[in-house]
């Protein structure tokens, strides 16, 4: 990969891919003896997965921990790869505070509203794909914009959204809620983070179209 286009291991996308690796791993091992194993959505409350009972108790850290906990260590990766090239994309255009907010408020809440429809024990919110819809909706802002290149950037969101969104149109003939939500909040404070740079700044930065 081209130097410029690489993203650093010091960027917030990276620490946060390589955190939900070793978190969803190491639950994963912890769970059932295999890193890359299959973990029940019921069992991962245990792990920092999230209910509607656990926030109203306060439970707050968990929409943190729930991001990083997954059923499938497959998806995990996926997940992990995705957050590592989208968020990095965007990162280098809002830096990486921004991204930090994405991750915790886009993400968080969108992974709190996940179960919603779905009957106990299996009502648990978990996993990053939550905060990846939400940066896949930043960056296409950006692309709109023109502060990210089109083509790199329609690529890369592309390949965040389609499987999600194809596979919640497979399984429930609409987007899940937490995808939904996130698409929503992403698109928002993509937005918000786009006008409050062209106010301070005076103009919209303008990239490459």
């Amino acid at each position: 990969m081209h130097p410029k286009l690489a993203p650093s291991i010091k960027s917030v996308s990276a620490i946060l891919a390589i955190a939900t690796i070793i978190a969803s791993a190491l639950v994963a091992y912890d769970a059932n003896g295999n890193p890359f194993g299959t973990v029940r959505v019921a069992a991962l409350r245990d792990y920092g997965g999230t209910t509607f009972a656990d926030i109203r108790n306060l439970e707050l850290w968990r929409l943190i921990t729930a991001q990083l906990v997954h059923v499938k260590q497959g998806h995990m990766l996926y997940n992990a790869v995705c957050l590592l090239l989208v968020g990095s994309l965007v990162e280098k255009k809002i830096g990486p505070a921004r991204v930090l907010v994405i991750w915790l408020f886009a993400g968080g809440l969108a992974t709190y509203v996940s179960p919603i429809g779905v009957e106990a024990p299996w009502n648990v919110g978990t996993g990053a794909s939550q905060a990846v819809f939400a940066l896949a909706t930043t960056a296409l802002v950006l692309i709109f914009y023109r502060e990210v290149e089109r083509m790199r950037g329609g690529v890369l969101v592309a390949f965040a959204l389609i499987p999600g969104l194809a596979l919640d149109f497979m399984t429930a003939g609409y987007p899940k809620p937490g995808h939904a939500v996130a698409l929503c909040l992403g698109g928002l404070l993509g937005l918000l983070f786009h006008h409050r740079a062209r106010s301070r700044d005076g103009a919209p930065t303008i990239g490459k179209a």
